[in-house]
């Protein structure tokens, strides 16, 4: 008997509100550097904060992972949330910049307690038989309750900075941190630590050994990370500072970008819903997928040669909108891959990947705009997407996917 959209939301409503809380939470980025600026850190020093914050992930998302699968989801993600709670707070109240430098170090450390592991804790609330399905209408709804949250970043983000001042902003961050922290609290698990005579750090240990053998050995899990390794170089190159640079070229003003990340954010609502009904409906994950690939490279080489204030605004909208098409269809074609006792290590495994893909593609993409023109940046970073897309042809659909 299958579950109705009804009692699914009910099992799963807390992390629905997380979603929706994080995407909200997108509120002290749109004035990140505004706020430091006001205690006297310029760009530069601002911008080595959230260096850390995509680096220091990389080394910690698979031993978290493991504690996660060894202590539980829950453990792991409350751990996570308190620390950024905590870190948060001292954000707001001091203007040290080696003591920000500290916190924003810690910050990226216990981002990765809940990464994964918050997922796999949703998921495993979902009964077995049910799962194929249901995670589907898990990621698609999710991502677009997290563009719901983006939209209203923005909107409470220029009302209070009409009426009050950038530190307010970090003060609503902190509000919707302790209000996820106390639905998630009360929010039940489903975690069944195994019964053996292995100590905690032999279940860990073992937990990462066959997170690893899976990767290696289960050709479609590897062919998925590392397609998702090109392809997520490729869009965090093109749309830090490549697509800005280009954007400034085409003349497109400044005060006018807000209202295009307005426009793409409301679209993130229901394009997530829309991509994983074509994804079952009309093709299968994997074709999909490399259909996706296949226009961002038509899309980012017209940008190559095609430069005007139009054109940068479509470009602007239709890479946002790209990313809420591809993300949720390819996390829940990732997800049918992986064994449920090692889901968070998995996870993990994929976001330190994903986190240091990210960290190529800023790093290339500040060098490559820096020495070339935004539209030469963009087009190379198109030419990404080809291994991206020779990767997923080597993945054998899932058999829910035939």
């Amino acid at each position: 008997m299958e579950l109705t959209k009804k009692e699914i939301f009910h099992k799963l409503w807390p992390f629905f509100t997380y979603k929706l809380l994080k995407g909200a939470c997108f509120i002290t980025s749109i004035t990140f550097f505004l706020f430091f600026n006001e205690k006297g850190i310029d760009f530069f020093k601002a911008s080595t904060f959230l260096s850390l914050l995509f680096l220091l992930p990389v080394f910690f998302e698979i031993i978290t992972g493991g504690i996660a699968d060894t202590l539980g989801r829950k453990f792991s993600v409350l751990v996570g949330i308190a620390g950024e709670m905590i870190i948060i707070s001292g954000i707001i109240i001091s203007s040290n910049y080696f003591l920000l430098l500290f916190l924003f170090a810690l910050w990226g450390i216990f981002t990765t307690f809940s990464s994964g592991a918050d997922d796999a804790w949703a998921i495993e609330l979902i009964p077995k038989e049910h799962q194929d399905k249901i995670i589907d209408y898990y990621y698609s709804l999710s991502s677009s309750l997290y563009s719901l949250g983006m939209i209203l970043a923005g909107v409470l983000s220029s009302l209070f900075l009409t009426f009050y001042t950038d530190r307010s902003i970090w003060l609503i961050r902190l509000f919707f941190v302790i209000t996820i922290l106390v639905v998630l609290s009360f929010t039940k698990e489903n975690f069944i630590k195994e019964k053996h005579n292995a100590s905690g750090l032999k279940i860990f240990f073992s937990n990462l050994r066959n997170g690893f053998s899976h990767f290696l050995k289960n050709n479609n899990t590897f062919y998925i990370i590392l397609g998702e390794f090109f392809a997520t170089i490729a869009l965090v190159g093109i749309g830090s500072v490549a697509l800005q640079k280009y954007s400034l070229q085409a003349g497109l003003l400044e005060n006018n970008w807000g209202y295009i990340y307005s426009l793409s954010a409301t679209a993130g609502i229901f394009i997530p819903l829309l991509a994983m009904r074509l994804s079952r409906k009309f093709l299968n994950q994997k074709t999909y997928l490399i259909i996706v690939f296949a226009l961002q490279i038509v899309l980012y080489l017209l940008a190559s040669v095609l430069l005007n204030p139009f054109f940068a605004a479509i470009l602007i909208f239709l890479h946002n909108t790209f990313e809420d098409a591809f993300n949720p269809v390819n996390s829940s074609f990732f997800q049918k891959e992986i064994p449920a006792n090692i889901r968070a290590t998995l996870s993990s495994l994929r976001s330190t990947m994903l986190g240091l893909s990210a960290f190529i593609g800023t790093i290339t993409s500040g060098y490559f705009a820096n020495a070339f023109t935004g539209q030469i940046t963009i087009g190379f970073f198109a030419i990404l997407f080809i291994p991206a897309i020779l990767s997923y042809t080597k993945i054998k659909a899932p058999t829910s996917q035939n």
